[in-house]
């Protein structure tokens, strides 16, 4: 995957091996039993909507609209020892805007647009390519090649609830697909799985490939390597009730990249961040008479090196909520807080603003606008659910953990080499004070071949925002809809 110096050159030489790939990996396990083996498409249309924080009067224009495809098809197959997968996306736009720059991107189509230069951003490119080998030894699985990974999610628990709070408030808080991002993210390197008893142990080392909002997407990334290490021990051992993880993740940048994303205003001729995160998360269900309370505990503390500077930070989320299963709709009322802390100091030698990695930011900030770094964050959430219709409403109340740090935004590296690292930061005014946000979705499911996504995000600004702009008030929208076969 190292050879991946271009989509275009990518999708021309290893399409073809991938085909081969797909065809010669059934052969691996002897003796062959009849193969399964199926085709899939997903389809995926969304019309977005944006009206950002006004900028200064004639400096870009914060309201337009865009729409997106993204098309992901491809073959997988499965074998007793062997199971393979190969996945190929386009993905096209129409209507970027060309003037939703300044200060930094005003939204996603902003953030489209600087990446690529033109409003009609497309590619295609390799998405998925990997085999996993079953039992190479006792409890050994082992995959490599071009994969996805999220963080948190390493294992499952069997319970359907803890999964749930694990998809919604746990999963790529640290390493993500960028799924929600058109483009996207996928990691080329080795995963290996190994069940022991009431653990489950996984370990991969991964360069990350190009996407998000790149348009060059599913160049592998040389330069940025992450290694990672998670334990998990299914619910009730050692915690009752509850799934236990400890993690840890190595991240290494070096990427030709000439922004720095700090408080401190220096110059950057590329990265050079060294930071290991090491970490612990705990997910519990109960049961009530009404239906079962549910509780979230995250913590992780970093230590290495922030280019000159050293680097110490720590992160911590607590999180509880209530379902009553029995009720119509099935009312789930969730409550919980976030702090990421900051860097109090710009001009010392020690760097404190926790560092996301490489995240789906859009799980945690569902209008995009802000990153958990430097950040507190106090949220209520409701979910309504009712056959094939699923509410959501959230409310988070935001303030940054450092006044003299920033408020900073992005979803990690997108690119290998240019101008943008993938975070960045708008200055704080000295202030804390960024906003309230307000959000609702709803998804409704046709059958299982259609369904409809909708979305509205509000965000009233602060003294943050309005260090950066003219005017306190966002408003984001967008109506989805994706196919699948």
């Amino acid at each position: 995957m190292s050879a991946l110096r271009s989509c275009r050159r990518a999708c021309s030489s290893l399409c073809p091996a991938a085909v081969a790939l797909a065809v010669t990996v059934p052969a691996l396990a002897q003796p062959a039993p009849s193969p399964s083996l199926s085709f899939f498409a997903r389809d995926t249309t969304r019309a977005e909507m944006w009206s950002f924080f006004a900028p200064a009067p004639g400096e870009a224009d914060p309201d337009y609209a865009q729409v997106g495809n993204r098309l992901l098809f491809g073959v997988e197959g499965r074998r007793p020892r062997v199971d393979f997968i190969l996945g190929l996306q386009y993905v096209q736009f129409g209507g970027l805007p060309e003037d939703a720059i300044g200060p930094g991107p005003l939204g996603t189509g902003g953030a489209y647009f600087q990446h690529a230069g033109r409003s009609d951003s497309r590619q295609l490119y390799l998405r998925a390519l990997n085999a996993r080998f079953k039992r190479v030894l006792p409890g050994l699985d082992v995959q490599l090649g071009r994969m996805g990974y999220t963080s948190g999610a390493e294992a499952a628990s069997g319970v359907p609830t803890i999964e749930a709070v694990k998809r919604l408030r746990l999963d790529s808080r640290l390493v993500g697909e960028f799924e929600w991002s058109l483009y996207q993210r996928a990691f080329d390197g080795v995963r290996v799985d190994w069940a022991a008893g009431p653990a489950r142990i996984t370990a991969s080392a991964f360069h990350p490939t190009q996407g998000g909002f790149e348009d060059a997407a599913g160049v592998s990334i040389d330069d940025l390597a992450i290694v990672t290490g998670a334990a998990t021990f299914t619910p009730g051992r050692p915690v009752r009730g509850a799934e236990w993880q400890i993690f840890s993740h190595y991240y290494a940048d070096t990427r030709a990249v000439t922004a720095r994303p700090d408080n401190t205003g220096r110059a950057a001729a590329r990265a050079d961040v060294h930071v290991t995160t090491i970490g612990s998360s705990v997910v519990g269900v109960y049961g009530t008479r009404a239906g079962q309370v549910d509780a979230l505990a995250w913590f992780a503390g970093q230590g290495g090196s922030w280019y000159e500077q050293s680097h110490r930070a720590w992160s911590l989320g607590l999180e509880g909520g209530h379902q009553w299963t029995k009720a119509t709709w099935q009312p789930w009322l969730r409550a919980g807080l976030l702090y990421a802390s900051g860097d109090d100091e710009a001009g010392d030698s020690t760097h404190g603003t926790f560092f996301q990695m490489l995240p789906t930011v859009r799980r945690y900030s569902m209008t995009t606008a802000y990153s958990q770094m430097n950040m507190n964050d106090r949220f209520v959430q409701v979910l309504l659910k009712h056959t094939r219709l699923t509410v959501r409403t959230d409310v988070h109340w935001l303030s940054l953990a450092e006044a003299a740090d920033g408020w900073y935004y992005g979803s990690g590296a997108t690119q290998e080499e240019g101008r943008i690292f993938g975070f960045a930061l708008r200055p704080s005014g000295g202030h804390t004070g960024f906003g309230t946000s307000v959000e609702a979705s709803a998804d409704y499911t046709v059958n299982k071949h259609f369904s409809l996504n909708g979305f509205f995000g509000h965000i009233r600004g602060g003294d943050v925002v309005r260090r950066s702009f003219d005017g306190d008030q966002l408003a984001f929208g967008y109506v989805e809809t994706v196919v699948r076969f």
